[in-house]
């Protein structure tokens, strides 16, 4: 009965979370306050389906028409002039050593990890993941930044 509870609360709490640390990351978030990853590999990138009218910034229809292949889990939003958030930025994954690893997906700016810039000018880069390390998607400059926190049972 133990194990059974313990694979019920499993299926609802993810295994790790991105935790936004200011306001640029928490309004890349379209209707979210925080990053859930319930299954890897986990991949960001930038939502490319922004519009502008006179009332601002809006995120188009998505319309899925039969077995949708989406390129990421979630869609950040970056509506900034210089971008700094790629369609397909980066993931988080398992290595066989059963550590998190965070790997850019050939971004142009990178992802900076505890402030090392992995990735970045169209370079697939990767380094170890742990728990409480800042993750800024973009350059060093970049304002969106997350904390990891795994949350494994």
């Amino acid at each position: 009965m133990q194990n059974l509870k313990k694979d019920i609360l499993k299926s609802f709490i993810p295994r790790a979370v991105l935790l936004p640390l200011n306001e640029k990351a928490k309004r890349s978030l379209p209707n979210e306050k925080i990053i859930s990853i319930k299954n890897l590999p986990f991949k960001i990138g930038r939502e490319s389906r922004l519009g502008k009218n006179e009332r601002g910034f809006f995120i188009k229809f998505r319309v899925l028409t039969g077995e949708s292949d989406s390129k990421n889990d979630i869609y950040l939003i970056d509506n900034e002039e210089l971008l700094q958030i790629s369609k397909e930025h980066f993931e988080i994954s398992f290595n066989d050593d059963n550590q998190y690893v965070l790997r850019d997906r050939g971004s142009s700016n990178g992802t900076t990890l505890n402030g090392n810039t992995i990735g970045g000018e169209r370079q697939i880069s990767e380094d170890i993941l742990k728990d409480g390390d800042i993750v800024q998607v973009g350059s060093e400059s970049s304002e969106y930044k997350f904390q990891f926190l795994t949350l494994e049972i």
